[in-house]
């Protein structure tokens, strides 16, 4: 079975994704570890998608999917969750394709309001010699401008600049309304609300799975 965990950039998806890993013995798939696995393991695959991305262009959806048929094939017989995919509705339709083999058991959204988004994304500094990370508001460092762990410099990533931010979320709404439409008509849709500690939004996913 595969549980798709979708959710905005900042909406946690990424630690609530590790803790069903880690607690739940889910498999988790993520397509932008698969690239660079099969780009890393030097795959025919690998070669192929590479040279779209050198390219500065999107691995077409075909080839994402052979990608994420290898990977499932590693892991039959798991529960799996997928990561960062399907993004688009063609890409939803095709992983429907495959549930003679691999079943579509529920489609979580992991919700967040937008302006909460904004604060999380707009507020992270990352260090840059260890890759530690920080919130201005959330989880300050004891100096500013400081990583706690390694005392190098922090900074904020391009991406995560308001209008940036802002701009990501525009194309993630944009991309994945029909996503969810297509799961609320398969009728395995299930939102979770993302707001609240760590554990309190894992209480909600395994009550939703």
């Amino acid at each position: 079975m595969i549980v798709v965990l979708t959710g905005a950039p900042g909406a946690g998806k990424g630690t609530q994704a590790d803790l069903l890993v880690e607690r739940q013995g889910y498999k988790k798939i993520s397509t932008g570890d698969a690239l660079r696995n099969q780009i890393k393991g030097g795959t025919e695959l690998g070669k192929t998608a590479s040279q779209f991305m050198e390219k500065g262009e999107l691995v077409p959806d075909a080839l994402l999917l052979d990608i994420l048929k290898s990977e499932l094939s590693a892991v039959a017989g798991h529960k799996v969750l997928l990561d960062g995919y399907p993004r688009n509705l063609d890409q939803a339709k095709t992983l429907e394709g495959l549930a003679a083999e691999w079943t579509v058991g529920k489609a979580i959204h992991l919700d967040v309001e937008s302006k909460q988004l904004v604060e999380r994304l707009s507020g992270r500094r990352t260090c840059l010699n260890c890759g530690a990370t920080f919130h201005m508001t959330m989880n300050r460092p004891e100096k500013e401008g400081i990583c706690d762990k390694c005392g190098s410099g922090l900074t904020q990533r391009p991406d995560d600049e308001v209008k940036k931010v802002q701009t990501r979320l525009t194309v993630y709404e944009k991309s994945t309304e029909p996503v969810l439409d297509f799961y609320r008509s398969k009728g395995v849709y299930v939102r979770v609300d993302g707001l609240g500690s760590t554990e309190d939004v894992y209480s909600r996913l395994l009550e939703a799975l």
